[in-house]
C-alpha cells in the first residue's frame, strides 16, 4: 500500500516540521510549503492525498485559497488549521465550508490529527 501524500501550508516553521516529523514517523509522505502561493500551486498539482491548510497566512489566507480553487472547480480533501473558535462560521460566511474535509485545531493535537487523517 502506497503511503498518503500530505502537503502542510503552515506559515509557522516550527509546527510545520513539528507536523511533518510526526506524520512521516506515521509513514505518511510530506511535503511543507510556508508560502501561500507556492502552496496553492502544490495543491493545483494534484499530486498529494491530503492537504494540512492554516487559515491566518500572510499573502494569502486560507479562506482566500479555498475560494480561488472553489472558483476553478477544484476538491480536495482539505483540512483547516486555524486557533480561531470562530472558524467554522468564517468559512460557512465565506461560502467555502463544504470545500473543507475537517477543522484542526490548534494548539495541535497530534493524536486528534492522525485520527481524523486516518479516517480518510
Amino acid at each position: 500500500m502506497t503511503a498518503k501524500r500530505i502537503l502542510i501550508i503552515e506559515d509557522d516553521l516550527d509546527l510545520a516540521e513539528n507536523m511533518s516529523d510526526a506524520l512521516t514517523l506515521e509513514g505518511f509522505y510530506v511535503e511543507c510549503s510556508n508560502d501561500a502561493p507556492l502552496g496553492e500551486k502544490l495543491i493545483r498539482s494534484g499530486n498529494f492525498d491530503i492537504i494540512l491548510l492554516d487559515h491566518k497566512m500572510p499573502v494569502l489566507t486560507g479562506t482566500e485559497i479555498l475560494k480561488q480553487l472553489k472558483a476553478d472547480h477544484i476538491k480536495k480533501r482539505i483540512f483547516i488549521i486555524s486557533g480561531r473558535p470562530s472558524i467554522e462560521q468564517i468559512l460557512k460566511e465565506e461560502n467555502v465550508f463544504d470545500m473543507v474535509s475537517g477543522i484542526i485545531d490548534k494548539p495541535i493535537n497530534f493524536e486528534a490529527l492522525l485520527e481524523k487523517i486516518n479516517q480518510l
